[in-house]
This record gives C-alpha cells, sequence and structure tokens, in this order.
C-alpha cells in the first residue's frame, strides 16, 4: 500500500521469531557448558573414587607377585613404585599350592556349586507356591520370610552350632551346605519374578496335562534366567566369602574353606611370609570378580526389578 503525504512511515516487519530464537540458542548453548562440566566433574570424582578403593586392591595383587622381603617396600612412605613389583616372582603361589591351598579352593568350588543347586531348588519351589497358590497360613509364612531378612546372622550363630553338633555333623560337608538350603533372600528374588510371569503360559501348560512341577521346571524356570543367575551369584558368593561358620564347624585340613586357609596363612606363619598370604588373598578375591563381571546385567536387572514388582 502507498504510503499518503503525512502518514507516519511502516517500518519493514521483521522476522519472526528471531530475538526468541537466538535467545533459545544461548540458553540451550549455556545449559549445555553446565551440562557438560557437570558430567566432567561427575565422571572426575567417580574416577578418583574408583582409584581409591581400586588401589589397595592392585597393590596386594602387585604385592604377590614379589618376594617376601620387598612386598612392603615403597609402601612406608608410601610411592607409586608399590603399585608395581620391583621383581617378579610365582614363589608365594607355588608355596601355597604346596600347603593344601589347592585343596581348599576345590573344597569351596563343591560347597559352592552343591550349595547353588540346591538352594535353588528349594527357593525357586518354595517362590512358586508363594506366587502362584493360595493356602492355609500363607501370608504368616510369607511375613515370616519377609522379617529373616532384617534378622542378623550372627543372632543364629548359636542355636545353629548346637544342632549342628547334635547331630553330629561337625567337620562334615553337611555343617557347610545344608544350613544354606534356606535363604529368604532366593526365596523372596524367584517368588517376586513368578509373580510377574503371565497367568496364561501357566493355564496354557496346565491343559496340555503338565503337572505343577512340569510347569514349574518345563515353563516358568526357562523364563527365569535374569533371576536363575542372579540367585546363583548370590548364594555362590556367600559360600565362598563365608569365614566365621566354616572356621567354627569344619576346621579341619579336609573341609576347610578357602577364606579360612587365607586366614591360616598368616596366622601359622606369624605374618611374615606376606608374599603367600597376598597371593592366597588375590585368589579369593579374583574369582568373585571374574564371577560378578560379566554377569552383573542380570543382577542388576533382577534385583532392581524384584525391588519394584509387588
Amino acid at each position: 500500500m502507498r504510503a499518503r503525504w503525512g502518514d507516519e512511515p511502516v517500518p519493514a516487519p521483521a522476522a519472526v521469531g528471531a530475538g526468541s530464537t537466538i535467545g533459545e540458542r544461548r540458553i540451550r548453548a549455556v545449559a549445555a557448558w553446565r551440562s557438560g562440566v557437570g558430567l566432567t566433574l561427575q565422571y572426575g570424582l567417580l574416577v578418583v573414587l574408583a582409584a581409591v578403593i581400586l588401589a589397595p586392591l592392585w597393590w596386594i595383587g602387585a604385592s604377590s607377585f614379589t618376594t617376601r622381603e620387598t612386598a612392603w617396600k615403597n609402601v612406608l612412605p608410601f610411592t607409586w613404585r608399590a603399585l608395581l613389583p620391583d621383581e617378579f616372582t610365582l614363589a608365594g603361589y607355588r608355596a601355597i599350592f604346596a600347603n593344601d591351598f589347592g585343596q581348599a579352593l576345590l573344597n569351596t568350588l563343591f560347597v559352592g556349586l552343591t550349595t547353588v543347586v540346591g538352594t535353588i531348588a528349594v527357593s525357586a519351589t518354595a517362590g512358586f507356591a508363594f506366587a502362584r497358590f493360595a493356602f492355609r497360613g500363607k501370608g504368616p509364612l510369607w511375613a515370616l520370610i519377609v522379617v529373616s531378612l532384617m534378622v542378623p546372622w550372627e543372632a543364629t550363630v548359636i542355636p545353629a552350632y548346637t544342632l549342628v553338633n547334635s547331630l553330629g555333623w561337625l567337620n562334615t560337608w553337611y555343617a557347610l551346605i545344608v544350613p544354606a538350603l534356606a535363604n529368604g533372600t532366593v526365596v523372596f528374588l524367584f517368588r517376586q519374578f513368578f509373580a510377574d510371569i503371565p497367568q496364561d503360559f501357566l493355564d496354557a501348560a496346565r491343559v496340555d496335562g503338565a503337572s505343577w512341577g512340569r510347569v514349574l521346571a518345563g515353563v516358568v524356570l526357562p523364563l527365569s534366567k535374569p533371576v536363575l543367575i542372579t540367585s546363583a551369584i548370590l548364594i555362590f558368593l556367600a559360600q565362598w566369602n563365608a569365614f566365621f561358620w566354616p572356621m567354627l564347624v569344619a576346621p579341619d585340613a579336609d573341609h576347610r574353606l578357602v577364606q579360612v586357609a587365607v586366614s591360616i596363612l598368616g596366622v601359622q606363619q606369624e605374618l611374615r611370609y606376606w608374599d603367600q598370604l597376598f597371593a592366597g588373598a588375590t585368589i579369593a578375591a579374583a574369582v568373585p570378580l571374574l564371577l560378578v563381571l560379566p554377569l552383573q546385567r542380570y543382577y542388576v536387572g533382577s534385583i532392581m526389578g524384584s525391588g519394584i514388582k509387588g
């Protein structure tokens, strides 16, 4: 439109949203910078914490490859050279395996694997019953299992030892395996996982004529890989790391477990052969790491899933 004489000039229309677009870009840039700085600080703190936690483990592992004379070299005062062996040797490992440490490893593997199989069989059956069946006393029994999770293990040591002693199980495999078969934590995990499996799968198997045992073994357990792996890890690590109970009920060499064997390395040798003590501690710490690290995604997923299910 042509402007008439005396009219005010009409300004050219500005680009719609141009100013707001520039402002939004600046806000996003500042937010991204702050987010980047925050992530950098966060990951930097995690790296420092990881180094603080892993440094002693690394030092123990490195010291296991040194001689007993140089095990504490560069430690007091501490220098970074303490994290690398001055002279590499396997003398500590050869010495402990010459003194029945290998037998303790085999004993622990046997007890751990046997307990895994037995506890999963008992706990999976109990968890399936609590998840899928209605029976008299179900509520109080389940409450008892949940309450048992809060009872400290030390409170049951004396009654358990008295029972094992009265049965004549001291220095036998029964004392190491049977008390571990009843595990409230594993029953809880199985019950929570089984409760989330669709009922249609079970009904279809029942229509085909499968018994409840067949439903559990052929339908439910194949769908329960995460909780099976998690339970196996928890049970095996509990037996691998057990010290007080095995020392109490089975201290003899034929039934000695790995943590008891490591403690004996320090006691019998009066803490003089540090290379042997560090070698035993390195093996005792390495096996759980090698077991958990490849399977940690199943472990974390199952624990988180069991915690949010009803």
